[in-house]
């Protein structure tokens, strides 16, 4: 069985060992695990929004390359429901991500047998002075092939909520949540003018909530639509 599940975003990867809560004293039960892995670290910048979040050579003109970049969850609750169960997980020990490394499983998540209607997951992020909530670094090549240092920090509290349909769950199989980060969808609706009239710090772009905050802006709404799923038996 393979299904595929569409996510706002690379964080599902993050899921490890979650406790369950009481709601539920089903028996069988199939083992969901989890895996980041990263791909299309190019993006195009282009003149327009068309040209831009495309996947290029590394270091093309007119592009941006993530070399670098982390993400620190601090708790993750998720929850199933098919037409007879209703469960809830919950981790509340904060994670570290790497982003740039296929990583290993990240845990599993023991759901009883069935079809679910509906599976959430939510993943909080806490606004930090040690452990930024997402970092991404990488090289801004612009047309004319200057390469310009850039740096993304997201450091805010934020929820991100995943939501799938018509999961099913075997307790004969072993299921692999493989997580597709793709990194150039940062890129989308982010155009050239917008990082070649950036300013910049000690020569480089920095992006942050209070450093060049239109770009900062663009980056935060793209935290919904660079990632997807694919589930394995």
């Amino acid at each position: 069985m393979r299904s595929l599940i569409k996510i706002g975003s690379t964080l599902l990867g993050a899921v490890v060992m979650l406790s369950s809560c009481e709601k539920d004293d089903s028996t069988g039960s199939g083992q969901l695990s989890y895996r980041v892995k990263p791909a299309n670290y190019t993006a195009s910048v282009g003149g327009s929004i068309s040209g831009s979040g495309l996947v290029v050579g590394v270091n093309s003109n007119s592009s941006i390359t993530w070399t670098s970049g982390s993400l620190y969850i601090n708790e993750i609750d998720f929850e199933a429901e098919s037409k007879n169960t209703e469960i809830e997980f919950e981790l509340k020990k904060p994670v570290s991500v790497d982003l740039f490394n296929l990583s290993p499983l990240l845990g599993s998540v023991s759901i009883p047998d069935g079809t679910y209607d509906e599976v959430e997951l939510k993943l909080e992020l806490k606004k930090s002075d040690t452990n930024m909530p997402l970092t991404l670094k990488g090289t801004y090549t612009d047309a004319n092939g200057a390469k310009i240092p850039v740096e993304f920090y997201f450091n805010e509290d934020f929820e991100l909520e995943v939501e799938a349909e018509d999961l099913i769950v075997n307790g004969s199989n072993d299921y692999l949540g493989l997580i597709n980060v793709q990194l150039n969808k940062f890129m989308t609706n982010v155009i050239s003018a917008d990082l070649s009239n950036a300013s910049k710090t000690n020569g480089v772009i920095v992006i942050s909530s209070t450093s060049n905050a239109n770009l900062y802006s663009k980056l935060k709404a793209n935290l919904k639509a660079f990632a997807e799923c694919d589930f394995e038996d």
